[in-house]
């Protein structure tokens, strides 16, 4: 059934519903081959072929269900409580509560400590709310990557003698950095969750694309040469990494 279709069938929307998994989302695309899965939270999200069947889909979920049910047992649910310090790039975020404007998140300031302010009475053991946790923690830290972020990557930039054509602010999840064809580097506000080290890793990547646009071993040769011998480590460290947020 088509939940909504964008013009030019770039790509289409469905969703199927699975005994197991409950209503799995998916993404149709032109130019896949393969299916690939990934929990959002406890929504089931799946990326197939444009044209494939409704016989194909389940086909494909039940070929992947033993490693779905197993990463969704083995991955650690996101929780958050009033007074709750996370630690991020360079600055901490305390969760408070407030009774000063009903339904609504607050943010503070002061110093490298910042402050969402939730709205006393809220759910934070509700899915929903725990995700208007998530979007109110990423649109604060937004702000602090202009201030942060953009010039920790300039100076990483700067020791490795390459120069960018621009840096922006992103807001993938998925996708942590990009390197335009234009040499414009965009970095997603998500990377302020994460460790320094890890920081580092993901703009050192998309600098070695101003090099080598793809993937190849020249790339990942150049990748590793910037993070100091440490690529391999650092992308199983990045993809071990608990995230303080919904994804």
């Amino acid at each position: 059934m088509i939940l909504y279709q964008r013009s030019g069938l770039k790509y289409m929307k469905y969703y199927h519903d699975d005994k197991e998994f409950g209503r799995v989302m998916i993404n149709t695309r032109r130019g896949m081959r393969n299916v690939t899965a990934r929990w959002q939270g406890d929504v089931l999200y799946l990326n197939v072929p444009l044209g494939i069947t409704v016989q194909g889909i389940q086909e494909a979920l039940d070929d992947l269900r033993p490693r779905l049910r197993a990463r969704k047992e083995q991955e650690p649910g996101v929780t958050f409580t009033i007074g709750q310090v996370i630690e991020c790039f360079r600055c901490r975020v305390r969760l408070d509560s407030q009774s000063r404007v009903p339904r609504r998140m607050l943010f503070g300031h002061d110093g490298d400590l910042l402050t969402l302010s939730l709205p006393v009475g809220m759910d934070l053991e509700s899915d929903l709310e725990k995700r208007n946790v998530t979007h109110g923690l990423q649109v604060l830290l937004e702000q602090e990557a202009q201030r942060l972020l953009l010039p920790f990557a300039t100076q990483v930039a700067e020791q490795l003698g390459v120069s960018p054509a621009g840096w922006e602010i992103g807001r993938g999840m998925r996708k942590l950095g990009h390197c335009t064809k234009g040499r414009v580097i965009q970095l997603s506000r998500n990377l302020m969750f994460l460790p320094e080290r890890l920081v580092r890793y993901i703009i050192c990547h998309e600098l070695a694309h101003l090099t080598h646009m793809n993937h190849s071993a020249a790339f990942h040769a150049l990748v590793n040469k910037y993070t100091s011998g440490q690529e391999k480590a650092l992308e199983q460290e990045l993809k071990r990494f608990n995230w303080p947020i919904v994804r």
